[in-house]
């Protein structure tokens, strides 16, 4: 590293810091304007109310966490559609890389002895916090994309420290991920038909993404696992939704690791 660049990081350091106080102190004094119109704070305000609620069973989502209640009840398509354009851009991107000949060993890399036994116990504690993020997601903030987000973090850890044929030797390859990937998703999509396919075999009107009952529709999903809240079909969507970003997010760390033999730009 340079002087000039030595010189520069304390600069861009107090830089970072300052506009981040500044940003602070405005949003603190309520500097950002006019607030939103009432009907959208009233809007909030029932969600916040009614996200669980036993006593509301045709509002209520039996999720502690209101913004998970949002995104996979309250506005739940939208949720679908922003994952399946996670499913496309990836999609999209497998596609610029169908020459892919596949993870091969070779000469193997990484880094220092200390990083990779670090990287170890990283990976252990990695995995456990991204587990209780997509599993708590409808009690706690969190929820199936935060936690997939996070595992998918020890796929670029295995790569640095170690190398890529790591990721062979462990019997990974970029079509298991994939196949990981579509069953996912597909879980998803059937979480979300649920109701509508009992309500067809019953005769009983059901809506797609159904998760409480409605007025016109006693549907429910289960609301409790013991003592415990499930969220209805949020606790299940979450899961589906963590292992299907966990392995999209790994599947693009893997496409962009591998080296021009991998990707048979090489003869």
């Amino acid at each position: 590293m340079s002087i000039e660049k030595i010189r520069r990081s304390p600069l861009t350091a107090l830089a970072l810091a300052t506009i981040t106080l500044a940003l602070s102190i405005v949003i603190v004094s309520r500097g950002l304007g006019i607030l939103p119109p009432k009907d959208l704070r009233e809007l909030g305000r029932t969600i916040a109310v009614n996200c669980f609620n036993p006593w509301n069973r045709t509002l209520t989502s039996f999720s502690l966490n209101a913004v998970s209640a949002i995104i996979w009840d309250y506005r739940g398509i939208d949720t679908v559609f922003e994952t399946a354009v996670l499913f496309a851009g990836i999609a999209g991107l497998s596609t610029l890389f169908k020459n892919v000949k596949g993870l091969t060993l070779g000469i193997g890399g990484g880094s220092t002895l200390i990083v990779r036994k670090s990287v170890k116990l990283v990976v252990l504690l990695t995995t456990i916090a991204s587990i209780s993020i997509a599993i708590h997601g409808h009690l706690t903030p969190g929820g199936g994309f935060q936690g997939g987000s996070v595992l998918a973090v020890i796929t670029s850890l295995i790569v640095v420290a170690y190398s890529i044929e790591t990721i062979h030797r462990l019997g990974i390859s970029t079509k298991d991920i994939m196949r990981i990937r579509y069953t996912a998703l597909l879980t998803i999509i059937f979480i979300a038909v649920i109701p509508t396919l009992y309500g067809l075999t019953t005769g009983i009107h059901a809506y797609f993404l159904q998760n409480m009952p409605k007025d016109d529709s006693p549907i429910s999903m289960p609301t409790n696992f013991f003592n415990t809240p499930l969220g209805g079909s949020i606790f299940f969507l979450n899961l589906a939704e963590y292992i299907a970003v966990a392995a999209s997010l790994s599947l693009v760390v893997l496409l962009f690791s591998m080296r021009s033999k991998e990707l048979g730009l090489e003869d």
